[in-house]
Parts: C-alpha cells; sequence; structure tokens
C-alpha cells in the first residue's frame, strides 16, 4: 500500500503564491458580497476616480501611516523576550520559509491583496456593520451631503468636521473649532458614539484572531487593527489604511526574503 504523504507533491512557492492571492482577494470580494447583501457597500469609503485628489491623497498618507507602524516592530523586536524571540523565529516555518522565496513583485501582489481584502471587510465593512446593528440604522463616516465639495483630505470622518470647522470659522459661525480637545470630544460623541466605539473594538479584536500565529503576533496585530480603525474613522478613506497595511506587509516580507537569502 503506497505511503499517503509521499503521494502528495510538496507545495511550491508558485502554488502558495496562487493560494495566498486567491484567499487574500477572497476576502475583499466577501466584503463586497456581505455589503451588497446586508450592507454597508465597503467601497463607499473608497474614493473613485471622480475623486482622483482624495484617492491620490489616500495613498500619500496610507504610504505615511506605515511608519508608525515599522516603528513599533522595531521597538518590540528589541525586547529580551521568548514571545519576541518567537516572533523573530516565524521565518522558519515551512510556508513562510516557501513564501520568502518568491520575488519581490510577488510578494507586493500578496501584500496588495492582503491590504485591500482585509481592509474591505474588517474596516470597510465589519466596522461599521457592528455599529450600524447596535444604532439600528445604517451607519456611515461620510458627510451627509457626499456631493458637497471639500478638500481632498477630507474625504469623511473626523477630517471632514475638521473642514467644515474651518470653512464655518471662516464664516464668523461662530462655533467652536473641531480641532479643539473639546470639539472633538463633541464630534465623537455625536458622529461616532458608543456604537462605533464598540464595533471599532470588536473588529479589531476579530482581526487579531484571525492572525493566530502566537499570542503575541495576536496582540500585535489586534493593535494594529485599533490602528487601522483609527485611521478610517479619522479620515473616512479607507484607501489609508489599505495602503498603509499593504506597504507595511510588503516591507515586512522584503526585509526577511532578504535575510533568509543572507543566511542561505
Amino acid at each position: 500500500m503506497p505511503d499517503s504523504d509521499s503521494d502528495q507533491e510538496p507545495q511550491s512557492p508558485d502554488s502558495l503564491f496562487q493560494t495566498a492571492v486567491v484567499v487574500e482577494a477572497g476576502l475583499g470580494l466577501l466584503a463586497v458580497l456581505l455589503g451588497y447583501l446586508f450592507g454597508p457597500d465597503p467601497r463607499l469609503f473608497v474614493p473613485t476616480l471622480e475623486q482622483l485628489p482624495a484617492l491620490a491623497g489616500g495613498v500619500g498618507l496610507g504610504l505615511l501611516a506605515t511608519f508608525p507602524l515599522l516603528l513599533l516592530m522595531a521597538i518590540i523586536r528589541r525586547i529580551n523576550h521568548p514571545a519576541v524571540q518567537e516572533l523573530d523565529q516565524l521565518a522558519e516555518h515551512p510556508m513562510m520559509g516557501l513564501m520568502l522565496k518568491l520575488g519581490p513583485l510577488e510578494l507586493l501582489v500578496i501584500s496588495l491583496c492582503a491590504g485591500v481584502g482585509e481592509e474591505l471587510l474588517f474596516r470597510g465593512w465589519l466596522m461599521p456593520s457592528i455599529a450600524g446593528l447596535l444604532q439600528g440604522e445604517a451607519f456611515t463616516l461620510l458627510p451627509a451631503d457626499a456631493a458637497s465639495p471639500r478638500p481632498w483630505w477630507a474625504f469623511g470622518g473626523y477630517a471632514a468636521e475638521v473642514a467644515s470647522g474651518i470653512a464655518g470659522n471662516a464664516t464668523g459661525s461662530g462655533e467652536a473649532s473641531p480641532l479643539s480637545w473639546s470639539g472633538f470630544t463633541s464630534w465623537w460623541a455625536e458622529s461616532i458614539g458608543w456604537e462605533m466605539t464598540i464595533g471599532w473594538i470588536a473588529s479589531s479584536i476579530a482581526f487579531g484572531f484571525v492572525h493566530p500565529i502566537s499570542r503575541l503576533y495576536v496582540a500585535v496585530t489586534g493593535l494594529m487593527g485599533f490602528y487601522f480603525g483609527a485611521l478610517l474613522i479619522l479620515s473616512g478613506n479607507l484607501m489609508i489604511p489599505i495602503v498603509a497595511h499593504a506597504f507595511y506587509d510588503a516591507i515586512q516580507l522584503w526585509i526577511a526574503s532578504a535575510e533568509a537569502k543572507s543566511e542561505a
């Protein structure tokens, strides 16, 4: 009787690449499907080509938003603790070893798929979906009058409130500045509320638990989920966390790949 293990062909880097792309892109398609069936549509938080300044600005801000994540990981890796050492040994995992054999472009494609797919699902759909469920009606971070002209950086969220406040001060409305702490807390209470706060927390925790590589990795990924969620709440522009997520993943994979090849 033939050995079943010997009949199975070992997975190749190319097949792993295809699987990773399908899974990560599938998460994005799942988010769009869930939005179509139950709402909200996560694509509403992504600027269209007709909103090119907001789209391009989201890409630029997303690239900048990557650096705090890189700094966080650099600090964590300096901590002398077994859990941190376990993170550093992830490259020795067979699946990760296969992935690190891929080229820089393939690693970038996987990272882009992860950024788009996971952010559409967790920040674009799950977070506002939980808020809407608790609130009893659809929740949005976009201005009521989406067609109204506003700066490229004020697609929605707190940024749109700031833009509105600046315009109000220019016309002498006399309202409290949204840039003040009282203005921010007032906006949060009125526009975000406890419903979106719970959605933010719950979706971030869920994001951590779908990355069960180690306890520390779950915790770190959960913190990243809070960060990505905050980016969306503050900007209303899902392109920012998408790019930050994708670029962070790409940099980490490129670094790990270079280290693995230098040690080979």
